[in-house]
């Protein structure tokens, strides 16, 4: 019988193409934008030389036949993308009523519709496969291929979210049990919701690891700050969700505005209507809203500004306060466990806690930005200090893992296959 050492200097000898499959509600040419967005346009962007991509996903501009496999180039980088519904940004902005009229749900029944397609496609292919939503874990188990699970997000009821989550949420909780159950490796994108699973899947523990978000340092790179003779710029970019606490944010932007006696300019950047939120009345005028912005885009405004802000009750690691400070532009947020990794008192930004009436951490948080302001002015706080702070989260040290998780599986079932 062949033994082990010889198999892996057999394996080693070949060179071979690994197969990677992601399945995502989404089409990465659009207009949509945040945490699962970012992903995937950058595991396109940065999959490695020897590692073919199909993405199985969602024509948003209407161009492109359904169910027919196009090879396409994204950011100088080609992979094969097969469309299974039609469904365009604009109503993926709209909040469904249904899971049936939701984009999750009608890409599940896309899924059911094309199932027999896809899994020619993906056998042939001889993929693993790559999940960003655990509802969608059924897929890779019924073809019997490994796939690697991330969860984005916590599937908790309490919290407030322009979608059917929160009264869904046993969907979702569902979903998680199965994946942890059958996926090769299973990623949280923070060590909070990590340990909490760990706990509660005791015997499924060494599968489940953290993956931190990225930020793309060819694109977020740090850039002078604008005249301090300018309105004190602040920016946003992100959905607003209510668990991001809009009135929160518009609240402190209002006092900060009272502060340095209107000398203030808020710009925001997303597609989400903030004017549904009644503080935001207070601000409308100071505001600058820039809508969609590709990631050059993005940058650009990102340091057309002073500092960020972070208002939220939740989040994984928000990619938006990576990009900001890549950029070199302190944030002050609303404490975060995570985010002590990178924000630190007067370098990087602040942190306030969560302690107080809205009207209380308001207060404080408009204290902060006054803080940061003279911090900016004196030279204290400087760009390419502020943006070491995310030295370790870039695509070389997060998304490789990814890749290498998905070489080894492969390379794993290649040696089965051998013996």
């Amino acid at each position: 019988m062949t033994s082990n050492v010889t198999l892996a200097q057999r394996a080693r000898n070949i060179r071979r193409r690994y197969q990677i499959c992601l399945i995502h509600p989404f089409d990465p040419r659009g207009q949509k934008v945040g945490g699962l967005e970012t992903y995937i346009r950058d595991f396109i962007t940065f999959h490695p030389q020897d590692t073919d991509l199909l993405f199985i996903g969602v024509d948003s501009i209407g161009d492109l036949a359904v169910g027919q496999v196009h090879r396409l180039t994204f950011r100088g980088r080609q992979f094969d993308f097969m469309p299974i519904l039609r469904y365009s940004d604009e109503q993926a902005r709209e909040a469904a009523k249904t899971i049936r009229s939701s984009l999750t749900g009608q890409f599940f029944m896309a899924l059911l519709r094309n199932f027999r397609s896809i899994a020619q496609l993906i056998r042939a292919r001889k993929c693993t496969v790559d999940l960003r939503r655990v509802e969608f874990s059924w897929l890779p188990v019924i073809l019997r291929l490994p796939f690697v699970q991330m969860l984005h997000g916590e599937g908790v009821p309490k919290l407030k979210m322009d979608s059917l989550l929160r009264k869904y949420s046993f969907v979702h909780n569902a979903g998680e049990r199965f994946a942890i159950a059958t996926s090769e490796k299973f990623l949280c994108v923070n060590p909070f919701i990590t340990e909490r699973l760990q706990k509660t899947y005791p015997s499924r523990k060494e599968k489940i690891d953290t993956l931190w978000t990225w930020v793309n340092t060819d694109i977020f790179e740090p850039q002078p700050f604008p005249s301090t003779d300018l309105p004190f710029r602040v920016v946003f970019a992100g959905r607003l969700d209510e668990f991001k606490q809009p009135p929160l944010m518009f609240r402190t932007l209002a006092r900060l505005r009272d502060r340095l006696n209107g000398h203030l300019e808020f710009h925001y950047v997303g597609t989400s209507d903030p004017t549904r939120f009644a503080e935001f009345g207070n601000i409308a005028d100071i505001t600058i809203r820039h809508g969609f912005k590709d990631a050059a885009g993005l940058a650009a405004t990102i340091a057309s500004a002073h500092a960020g802000i972070l208002t939220s009750e939740f989040e994984g690691m928000p990619r938006c306060v990576l990009e900001t400070l890549a950029i070199g532009r302190p944030v002050v947020a609303m404490h975060l466990p995570q985010l002590e990794s990178v924000i630190h008192d007067g370098i990087s930004g602040y942190l306030v806690p969560r302690n107080g009436l809205l009207d209380d951490m308001a207060e404080v948080l408009a204290e902060r930005f006054v803080a940061v302001r003279s911090d900016i002015a004196s030279g204290r706080i400087r760009p390419e200090a502020v943006a070491t702070s995310i030295e370790s989260f870039t695509p070389g040290t997060q998304l490789a893992r990814v890749f290498r998780y998905h070489r080894e599986i492969q390379n794993a079932r290649h040696l089965l296959a051998m013996a």
